[in-house]
């Protein structure tokens, strides 16, 4: 979809009133978009029983695609004896290949979907490479028009309001060079994008007139930029007065951040998980912290790996022109509640999110997060460098004038990676991927 960026004035009457604009969302995407929502309303009363009928019913037809049409899996299958009826339900999963990143450019090709309509048009979807080689592959607009429609129906299930009414992006790298704005509103979603790099003391004043100015209800953010944001507010008595949902994503959600969030804004942000493989999508509810499968929206996994940790795989049921089965996302998670298959308790960050220790054990970014939000205190954000030759770096900014014990960061940092070289760095701000705009709190030079 193409946008139509315009810099924004200072005057609160922002909006251009493009007849596009005043389109209802729901009805942009056209017929396919909106049966299908209609649907996602309709299933969204379903039981638990119902919804997992459904999930079964969709992963048996895809398994089924994937048989007759799509020749890397009719080779897989073959190789591991694999019928029709072999896969009687979803819980024969386990029966299937796990497919990665690697895999998939190997077998870019033979991936794709041989009975698909060739002049219907083909999008290439493509991951960021921030954390190794990029990987680019195939879909068609109905994966943008589900995509969208799930994201739709998450927003209204709870109470945010992002495409009928204008919302607020702080969320990408805005300005297009060094003279331009900060900002650009985007007439045909009605969203106010907001550099998410540029925020800091000296232009928060900016940001607050601008955000002010707009009058929407809806932040759409990562879970640092929100937290940055709700410091600076606290810091100068400002009042987003017209925020009262706040809804956050691409990053591990650590529990000092929501706090301070919760304190300034009075809003518990809620945090959703999906990639752009498309493969899983979970959310957090008002009711709980827990993400909650979407079983419309595929088969979701957690598969212990060497580290004892929960790996996410996905299964996705929006790309049929080149589908997924038990893909690798990178991702861990956690499920204290075993008796519940639907809830994972939180999303721990990535699997690539590892430092090696002195004797080369590989030490999952987890055993860090969790032991820095519990123990080291007046430490605003963070970020753990790993370099070539092993020295690990401690990069921080503090929160204000408190004392911060580096002693016990090198300490603690020293048990969990044994005696390698550590230093302890004060810093102004953490940089931002400059890919994904990600606030990365692990980085390790050495090839894992």
């Amino acid at each position: 979809m193409s946008s139509n960026k315009s810099n924004i004035p200072t005057s609160p009457n922002i909006f251009k009133k493009t007849y596009y604009s005043l389109i209802p969302f729901r009805y942009r995407y056209g017929k396919g978009f909106n049966t299908f929502f209609k649907f996602l309303l309709q299933s969204s009363e379903w039981s638990e029983d119902k919804l997992k009928q459904y999930q079964n019913e969709e992963f048996l037809k895809l398994v089924m695609h994937c048989y007759k049409n799509v020749p890397y899996y009719q080779e897989k299958f073959a190789e591991y004896g694999i019928r029709p009826k072999s896969i009687q339900s979803v819980d024969d999963i386990k029966k299937l290949p796990i497919l990665n990143k690697e895999i998939i450019r190997k077998n870019l090709n033979k991936l794709k979907a041989t009975n698909m309509d060739n002049n219907k048009k083909k999008y290439t979807f493509s991951t960021s490479g921030s954390t190794g080689e990029k990987l680019q592959f195939f879909g068609t607009d109905e994966v943008f028009k589900k995509e969208a429609a799930f994201i739709l129906r998450y927003f209204i299930q709870t109470g945010a309001e992002m495409y009928d009414k204008p919302s607020i992006w702080l969320r990408r790298y805005v300005p297009e060079d060094s003279n331009s704005r900060l900002w650009y509103f985007d007439d045909e979603l009605k969203r106010l994008y907001i550099s998410a790099y540029h925020i800091n003391q000296e232009t928060i004043f900016e940001y607050f007139k601008i955000i002010n100015s707009i009058e929407a209800s809806t932040l759409v953010t990562y879970p640092s930029s929100a937290y940055i944001l709700a410091k600076l507010a606290k810091k100068n008595n400002l009042n987003f007065k017209y925020i009262n949902q706040i809804r956050v994503a691409s990053e591990k959600m650590q529990n000092s951040w929501a706090e301070e969030i919760n304190n300034v804004f009075k809003i518990k942000p809620l945090a959703h998980y999906g990639q752009i493989e498309k493969v899983s999508f979970m959310h957090q509810t008002h009711e709980s912290t827990d993400y909650k499968y979407i079983h419309e929206y595929g088969v979701t996994e957690l598969v212990v790996d060497n580290n004892y940790q929960n790996k996410i795989l996905g299964t996705g049921f929006l790309n049929y022109y080149m589908p997924f089965l038990r893909y690798e996302t990178g991702d861990y998670a956690e499920n204290a509640n075993k008796e519940n298959s639907s809830i994972v308790t939180d999303i721990l960050g990535r699997t690539s999110d590892i430092l090696i220790s002195e004797n080369g054990t590989l030490l999952p970014g987890v055993n860090f997060f969790s032991w820095i939000d519990k123990n080291i205190e007046n430490v605003s954000l963070y970020q753990i460098i790993q370099n070539l030759n092993k020295t690990i770096e401690f990069h921080y900014v503090p929160d204000g004038q408190k004392f911060v014990d580096e002693n016990k960061i090198i300490n603690g940092l020293q048990q969990r990676v044994g005696n390698l070289p550590i230093k302890v760095i004060v810093e102004k701000e953490i940089k931002r991927d400059l890919l994904t705009g990600k606030l990365k709190l692990i980085k390790n030079e050495i090839q894992i």
